[in-house]
This record gives C-alpha cells, structure tokens and sequence, in this order.
C-alpha cells in the first residue's frame, strides 16, 4: 500500500473544475467530480486554489504524487502544421513564424509547444503546434499560495482525450470523438499517437436560446462539421463516435444528437479497456464529464 501513488487530473471548465483521482498500481480511477467556482478558474486562481483544498481537505487526501491541469480547446490556439524539410532543423523557430502569422500579439504574448505527428526531418514533419496566452501559464505556474497544489504539468483537452483513448482503451483504429461542453464543442478523429482530424463549434450562437433550441442547433452544426470533414478528407468517414463531456450528461442533448447523426453509432465513452472505473456512484457520476482530468492524468502517470 506505501508503494501507491495517487494522481489528480483536473480540467479547467467555464466556471468550473473537473477532477479525477487515479490510482497508479491498480491503473484505477478512483474518484471523478465537477466542483462549482462561480468564476472561471484559469482566470482567478485564488478560487481555483480555495476550492480544489476545499475538495482535497473533504476527502482526506494529502499524499498526491503529481497534479495535471488540461486546458481547453476554446483558450488556445491547435493547428496542424506541415514544417517542410528546410525548417525542421529550427522547429521551435518555424512555428514562432507561424504563429506570428495567424495572431497580432506581441511575440511573447503565447507559450508554445508541439508534437510531431509523422514525417522524417529529411522529407519534412507534420507537427500539432498549441499555443496557450501566456498569463494564463504563468498564473497556473505561479498563482498557488501552496506549492504542493501547483500543476507538475499542463495540456490542452484535445491532447488529454489522445491520451485517454490511447491508455485508457488501447486505441490502434481509427476513432472519433465529441468532447461537448458547454464552452464549445470539439470534434477529434484519432489514431494511435496521432490527430488525423479536428474540428470546433462555438456555443456562443445558443445565447438566450431554450434549452430545447439550443441543444437541435448545436447537434445540428455538430453533424454539419462531420460532414464537413468528410468532404476535405473522405478517409474520416467512420460510423461509430464516441460522446464525452459536460453535455454528454445531458440525456435531451444526447437524444437530439443521435437523431441529427442517425446513421452513426453513438457511444457514451464511460467505459475504457485499460481503466478500472470506480464502484460507487458518487465516485463515478462524473466520469463522462471528467474526460480531459482522466486523460491529463493518464499522461503523467504513464509518463507520456
């Protein structure tokens, strides 16, 4: 039992936190929850810190080997970039330049980081660039009054749902999922160890719409990116998709989905191969919420 080392995932909701405690040793997810703030925690880091003790301190927990944090989607900038043979040599100068390019901030107004999907230097890479603003980094570095509470590490959602999908159930196919929350909706065909496909839709035209509107809107334009997809890049027509996120909690969004995508299966992803979930219900209503702090956690604890 000394040997156990506990990881905590957590990802940044609207107004939010959404946490996942693993276990190491037994590759179990031992409790999930979505803790309220009242304002957005990347932005005040106070309530973020004030509410996850809050949390930690109910449930008795003291001895966390490493805390992660996934970002989303909507607060950062994800583009896939093909760096042609004569920049791969200066990578992290190339995707500056790009960067640049796309945005009108000062130079070091973005952290930066990538991953190389495929490709050779010699013949020229195809690289996930993500570019977080960088107050909101350093705020995550170094806004804890507590030191023990402070990220070891930080990604953004897409890449704890690459994570999730690759450890959690063996992913070796290609799949889709829909990461739906109520900040946007994020649309990622993946493979192993790689993005083949992403797409987002705002929410931000559902404003003062009823709930029943909104949600044939929003499943509306969901399928509409699908096709979309498929239309640039025919290799995404795959008929099963799997559903994770605030929304997916949500059966009158779930249904309203399934009748706009009525020639896919549609599958809760509640349910992982590789991933013992927990017993009890109170430790495990959040799991199809918590998708991203699984899957940040996953990351650390597997050392990816």
């Amino acid at each position: 039992m000394s040997d156990t080392k506990i990881y905590l995932g957590i990802e940044v909701g609207d107004a939010s936190l959404k946490v996942a405690l693993l276990d190491s040793a037994e590759k179990r997810v031992l409790k999930t929850a979505v803790l309220e703030t009242e304002t957005s925690p990347i932005d005040d880091i106070y309530t973020f810190e004030t509410v996850l003790q809050g949390w930690m301190d109910a449930n008795q927990l003291e001895d966390v080997q490493a805390i992660s944090v996934s970002i989303p989607a909507f607060r950062s900038i994800i583009r896939q970039v093909y760096v042609p043979a004569e920049a791969a040599a200066h990578l992290d100068e190339y995707l500056r330049w790009y960067l640049g390019l796309i945005t009108n901030a000062e130079k070091d107004a973005y952290v930066l980081d990538y991953k190389v999907l495929s490709g050779e230097a010699s013949l020229g890479l195809t690289v996930l660039m993500i570019a977080v603003r960088r107050q909101w980094v350093d705020a995550l570095r170094k806004g804890f009054r507590t030191k023990s509470l402070a990220p070891k590490s930080m990604d953004v959602d897409v890449l704890s749902i690459l994570n999730l999908m690759d450890i959690g159930n063996g992913v070796n196919n290609m799949q889709c999922v829909i990461k739906a929350d109520y900040m946007g909706v994020t649309l990622i065909w993946l493979a192993k160890d790689s993005l083949l496909g992403l797409r987002c839709v705002s929410t931000l035209p559902l404003v003062n719409k009823s709930r029943e509107e909104a949600y044939e809107l929003l499943a509306s334009e969901v399928m509409a990116q699908i096709n979309l997809a498929k239309e640039e890049n025919a290799a995404l027509d795959i008929r099963q998709i799997n559903i994770c996120g605030e929304l997916a909690m949500d059966p009158l969004f779930v249904e309203d989905l399934r009748k706009s995508c009525e020639d896919y299966q549609l599958t809760l992803l509640d349910s992982f191969s590789n991933l013992r979930l927990p017993v009890e219900e109170q430790d495990s209503t959040a799991v199809l919420c918590c998708s991203g702090a699984i899957g940040t956690a996953l990351s650390v604890m597997e050392g990816v």
